[in-house]
């Protein structure tokens, strides 16, 4: 069970389904490339090494990740009521 610090990935990926439609994602080594209206966030953590199926994501990294995108904040916060 993630902690209030952590957002599992897949609520992530729903949140941006739904507040950022067109927007994509790019599997590196160690971190997510995501891309949305000509803006990137290149450095989102996969996770700690093994399975990474749900990992946990800290929340500045999500909040960071929505501040460089432009994602609107009020649909963010809808999806991520730990964002609140």
């Amino acid at each position: 069970m993630a902690t209030s610090g952590l957002i599992p990935l897949k609520q992530l990926w729903k949140m941006l389904e739904s507040c950022a439609p067109g927007y994509q994602k790019e599997a590196r080594e160690h971190n997510w490339l995501v891309t949305w209206n000509d803006r990137s966030y290149p450095t989102l953590p996969r996770g700690p090494h093994g399975k990474r199926e749900n990992p946990g994501i800290e929340r500045g990294h999500i909040r960071q990740l929505i501040r460089q995108l432009e994602v609107p904040q009020d649909c963010a916060k809808k999806h991520l009521p730990q964002l609140r």
